[in-house]
């Protein structure tokens, strides 16, 4: 497959790849942007509990030929992974991870290795101005993750857009994919929990880790109150 993708990228470079991209991220299935931690500052975004489900959209302002990938390497791969829809396994396209708009030639191609993941995209000649690509994206697990977008036209090797992603402990501790009641009947059970402790940190109520489930504990969940993981 790994070869498949650079020959469909060899292919695209010998024509002028001229749409401009760019990408936008939204929580998992809506139309609701994730937040940015600064509005001053693009492409980093507010914290997001582990679990957290999101939906990475790039869209071209022109249309016609154009490659690129969504990458995630070393150590950020512990921490986020990325995720196609409808893979046909005759071809190596995930389908449901392009639109009409990105052509009907295009093609999304996926590979992984020990250091790497990557969705490598193909707009094809008949692509439109739009929204081109969707890959989702989870939180798996605590820290910073980075999420690289390559344009082939420009670079190879340096990433057109960087976009940084902050994973916080989860508030839904009974995962059931929202925050709500439940989860803070469990908190409330935990109340001054003076005993806490890796790995469970009294299920998961020790939200500042610090041993014991209090008001700084609570703050911190109602900071995600009713929010969704997907």
């Amino acid at each position: 497959m790994k070869i498949l993708t650079w020959l469909s990228l060899c292919f695209c470079l010998t024509r002028v790849c001229s749409a401009t991209v760019v990408p936008d991220v939204y929580l998992y299935n809506s139309n609701t942007p994730l937040e940015l931690a600064d509005p001053n500052v693009p492409f980093v975004y507010r914290d997001i509990m582990v679990g957290t489900m999101l939906t990475i959209v790039v869209s071209s302002d022109s249309g016609g030929y154009w490659s690129g990938s969504l990458v995630v390497t070393g150590d950020n791969m512990s921490r986020g992974v990325l995720s196609g829809g409808d893979y046909d396994p005759n071809t190596g396209d995930w389908s449901g991870s392009r639109t009409e708009a990105a052509g009907f030639g295009a093609r999304v191609l996926a590979w992984d290795e020990q250091d790497i993941q990557s969705f490598d995209l193909y707009g094809h000649s008949s692509a439109v101005p739009g929204e081109w690509f969707i890959i989702d994206y989870t939180a798996t697990d605590l820290g910073i993750c980075h999420v690289n977008l390559y344009d082939h036209g420009v670079s190879l090797t340096d990433p057109v857009y960087r976009l940084r992603f902050c994973h916080v402990r989860t508030r839904d501790f009974d995962h059931d994919a929202k925050v709500g009641f439940a989860d803070l009947a469990m908190l409330a059970a935990n109340w001054q929990n003076s005993t806490c402790g890796p790995p469970d940190w009294c299920n998961g109520t020790d939200l500042d880790a610090n041993g014991r489930v209090n008001l700084q504990d609570l703050t911190l969940f109602a900071l995600y109150w009713l929010e969704r993981t997907e």
